[in-house]
């Protein structure tokens, strides 16, 4: 066991035990879990006595001189443009790499708890469950099809890839890719997704799951040259064709700008089911709220009104607005000495000072199919516009 673990262990059986919570808060904050130390230090704050709350002050100082923000929310200054850009920026509480320029890579994923830890996304669950999930659990591997996710960063994309294999008990395998110049080949001995099979159990499924893929389709600035930055085709394809001989093999890709993204990579790829994520509606933003302040010291919260004021907003957007107003209840503690939850009112501040980073993706998006023959493809996009239409 980890240290976190042991003295997580120990909080099991003695919740009020301020000296292991004020560990716990150091532990977190020498691995640089900046969130899970202010939780934990929270709880020391709550249970200790003077002498404690003295230390932790000071660790929450420290903590504090890292604190990517240079202000208080009232006057919070961020060090990315809050203006909109062609593609909206990543939000950068968000850890995983996330909009970060790195090698491609190819991790094992720690699994979710199936769709439950899902906020919303109905209609995006049953289509998954439909083209995927059955054919699956009926074992009509025919059936099954290739599924690429599609929509802003953010709303869940990635997340909805791990809750599907743990909702089929599938083995799950992620690869990122981003920036780099160096292209996967199938020469290339850096990976080999039959050696990964191999080391699956005989009645498994073994969910692939090709993330940012938009990443992939950039061409390089050469003239004539028709080579792409990240993934090759014949690759790629490859890796398709493992499915139509092996049943247990199943892929999904995601990516946030399907517009970009090149035809033959595409049907390489055999993705025959596209499936839009988009912003989460307003019980799934309730829910991603509890969620993402589930073990947070707070008030009773209005979920409700908090969900109706981030109308548009992400997943990782609602995520930032918690960041935020956590951030706010961190500096009343170190300049105030006010122990307090967080409050509606440091939630409304935190939204106050943020906005939606769908939008931008949705209007660019919209402009983009004036111009193409999307052939169906787009229709769910379209039935989510016409009931928005002030977009």
């Amino acid at each position: 066991m980890t240290k976190i673990e042991i003295l997580k262990s120990m909080l099991t059986s003695d919740q009020r035990n301020a000296p292991v919570w004020l560990l716990l808060g150091l532990e977190h904050a020498e691995q640089g879990d900046r969130t899970e130390a202010l939780q934990a230090f929270t709880q020391a704050l709550a249970y200790g006595n003077e002498a404690m709350k003295e230390k932790i002050v000071i660790e929450l100082n420290k903590l504090q001189k890292e604190s990517p923000y240079s202000r208080t929310l009232k006057g919070i200054h961020q060090k990315d443009s809050s203006t909109y850009t062609m593609f909206p920026p990543k939000i950068r509480v968000i850890e995983g790499g996330k909009g970060k320029t790195t090698a491609k890579s190819v991790q094992l994923v720690e699994k979710t708890a199936g769709f439950g830890m899902v906020g919303g996304l109905g209609r995006v669950k049953e289509a998954i469950f439909q083209r995927l999930l059955h054919p699956i659990s009926q074992r009509l591997p025919q059936k099954k099809s290739t599924i690429l996710l599609y929509g802003p960063s953010g709303c869940g994309k990635s997340l909805l890839a791990k809750a599907t294999a743990e909702e089929c008990q599938a083995h799950f395998v992620s690869m990122t890719i981003t920036g780099g110049r160096s292209m996967y080949t199938p020469s290339n001995r850096q990976f080999n997704i039959h050696d990964l099979l191999a080391t699956v159990p005989a009645n498994k499924p073994f969910l692939f799951f090709l993330d940012e893929l938009d990443a992939s389709s950039h061409y390089e600035e050469h003239p004539n040259s028709y080579h792409r930055q990240g993934i090759d085709s014949q690759w790629l394809q490859q890796i398709a064709e493992t499915g139509e001989y092996d049943e247990r093999f199943v892929l999904m890709g995601a990516t946030n700008v399907p517009w970009e993204l090149e035809p033959s990579m595409l049907r390489a790829a055999g993705f025959d089911h596209w499936i839009f994520v988009g912003p989460p509606d307003r019980k799934a933003r309730e829910d991603i709220f509890r969620l993402k302040l589930e073990g947070r010291p707070s008030e009773m919260l209005d979920y409700e009104q908090l969900a109706g004021w981030t109308e548009f907003y992400s997943g990782a957007d609602i995520e930032y607005v918690v960041e935020l107003a956590t951030e706010q209840v961190w500096h009343d503690i170190v300049t105030k000495g006010d122990d307090r939850p967080i409050q509606m009112s440091d939630l409304r501040e935190a939204i106050a000072a943020t906005y939606p980073t769908t939008i931008e993706w949705l209007r660019t998006l919209k402009e983009h199919l004036k111009q193409v023959d999307y052939n169906g493809i787009y229709d769910e996009v379209w039935d989510y516009l016409s009931l928005h239409s002030r977009i």
